[in-house]
């Protein structure tokens, strides 16, 4: 029994009136695209096109739809962390861009590039992580470059497959394919392996600014393309989740629309859901509201209806640090859309704080959480063996079934055993110093950093000439490499 996509939140007629109404919104408001070269792609394909908004007509949606893959083999550099998105499986990623790290007193100070290079270390050790990433945004590093050295860190530093930084102008752009072509081995190479992604997200409602930039060339190459409106209800979208799924659709379908007119059969993931709510009581916007939940596993039904690899950013906590609040709120939002069919689940891993703050701790109780998750996921069998009748007249009224055969014979895989999380007595707890998880997760980060060990899959010469890049690059925008891995 797998239980991926078992849950149904939304009937077929709301899933069909939902996507009326975006073909609605999609014909009769249309989406802007305030980049020229944009617009021209619209212009030359026959597109109405009003004040540098694009109206789309619903064959024109249909159409696109149709040639995007269903399915996405996402190649690890090693074999063994190969995403298949459209398999019976759920991947999880970790998370990305937070500014601040929290340490384990709860002060938080600026995320350095040192962290950077740790929470990568980390992702990549993590078993139950297969999306890496870099985690935290280096704040000694210029924004100039901030693509650059970023880019570089995916593809030399990791097995696993990942996020590209995105796009805010055409050079930058073209620097990141050259790095990842190198890194693949040439262009073609490059289309073969859809080891690394890009997002593309709309900068304000119904609207793609500069972002669209990375779509428009990173298509022509295969690299996948995560379209990831953020929507919270109430602020940048309807205070209804049913009309956040109606906005949020209508956003990621006009750039699907995009990717398939630049190069149809140009794999992209459905991932309208990095979002929550905006909080009426205090004006905050919300990741960890329930109702996040609900709006991300709708999505995810929603995406898969349409047979599109789906991906939800899920997992971002609104509390300050890794706490009791966090954990509850990365379960809820975590486990909703897995179980509604999601593929992959990124941002699952280390984020507090609103996406503002990352914590070491936080990223290992994460990778438990994700391991707990995945347990629910398998589900259980249902068969003459597992409804246990020849036990039960076994061991009879009154008995127990730890000696009994049947036991020794399915524990192993109908039980989940934690690593981080405890489950001695109070006795033996004690015994071991009466660590709670924090203090427990705190151990593993330091086990971690002080022991596992990475060589890049790249070898030396492709990891020469990427490095040889970017510090082309970082000459051309007169940015000095003034730090260091310490």
């Amino acid at each position: 029994m797998n239980l991926k996509g078992s849950l149904k939140l939304l009937s077929e007629k709301d899933l069909e009136d939902i996507h009326s109404s975006t073909l609605e919104i999609l014909e009769d408001v249309g989406v802007r695209f305030t980049v020229l070269e944009a617009r021209e792609v619209f212009k030359e394909n026959g597109f109405k096109i009003e004040n540098d908004i694009v109206k789309f007509k619903p064959k024109e949606i249909e159409n696109a739809l149709k040639n995007v893959p269903p399915k996405i083999l996402r190649k690890g550099l090693d074999s063994k962390w190969d995403v298949n998105l459209g398999d019976e499986k759920v991947y999880f990623g970790v998370g990305s861009l937070p500014i601040w790290v929290i340490e384990t007193d709860y002060t938080r100070r600026k995320a350095a590039y040192q962290d950077f290079l740790n929470f990568t270390l980390i992702s990549e050790s993590l078993e139950n992580f297969s999306i890496g990433n870099g985690v935290v945004q280096p704040q000694e590093i210029s924004p100039k470059v901030m693509a650059a050295i970023w880019n570089q860190n995916a593809t030399i530093r990791m097995s696993k497959p990942s996020c590209c930084w995105y796009a805010r102008n055409f050079s930058e752009a073209e620097d990141g394919l050259r790095i990842l072509e190198v890194a693949a081995g040439g262009r073609e190479e490059l289309k073969g392996m859809k080891t690394w992604a890009i997002t593309i997200c709309p900068d304000s409602a119904l609207q793609w600014g500069k972002s669209i930039i990375g779509l428009l060339v990173t298509a022509k190459a295969e690299v996948p393309i995560e379209v990831l409106p953020m929507p919270f209800c109430g602020s940048t979208h309807p205070v209804t989740i049913a009309g956040t799924l109606v906005q949020g659709n209508s956003e990621t379908l006009a750039a699907i629309v995009l990717a398939q007119l630049v190069n149809p059969g140009c794999p992209v993931i459905y991932a309208p859901s990095y979002g929550g709510i905006m909080d009426m009581a205090t004006g905050a916007h919300s990741f960890g509201a329930p109702e996040s939940a609900l709006h991300s596993a709708s999505f995810a039904q929603l995406g898969k209806w349409y047979n599109l690899p789906v991906d939800m950013m899920m997992g971002t906590s609104d509390s300050k640090v890794p706490d009791g609040q966090a954990t509850a709120e990365k379960v809820q939002t975590i486990l909703l859309p897995a179980l509604a069919g999601a593929d992959c689940i990124t941002m699952a891993g280390g984020l507090l704080d609103f996406a503002l703050s990352a914590s070491y701790e936080q990223l290992v109780i994460d990778n438990e959480i994700a391991s707990q998750i995945q347990r629910v996921l398998q589900g259980f069998d249902v068969n003459p063996d597992t409804l246990a009748v020849d036990a039960i007249k076994e061991v009879g009224i009154a008995g127990n079934y730890i000696s009994c055969q049947h036991t020794y014979k399915h524990f192993r895989k109908e039980f989940y055993f934690p690593s981080l999380f405890d489950r001695a007595s109070r006795g033996a707890w004690e015994e071991k110093g009466k660590k709670d998880l924090l203090a427990r997760a705190k151990e593993k980060v330091t086990e971690i950093l002080s022991t596992y060990k990475f060589t890049s899959p790249l070898g030396k010469n492709k990891i020469k000439e990427i490095n040889g890049i970017v510090k082309q690059i970082c000459e051309r925008e007169g940015v000095e490499i003034n730090w260091r891995q310490k």
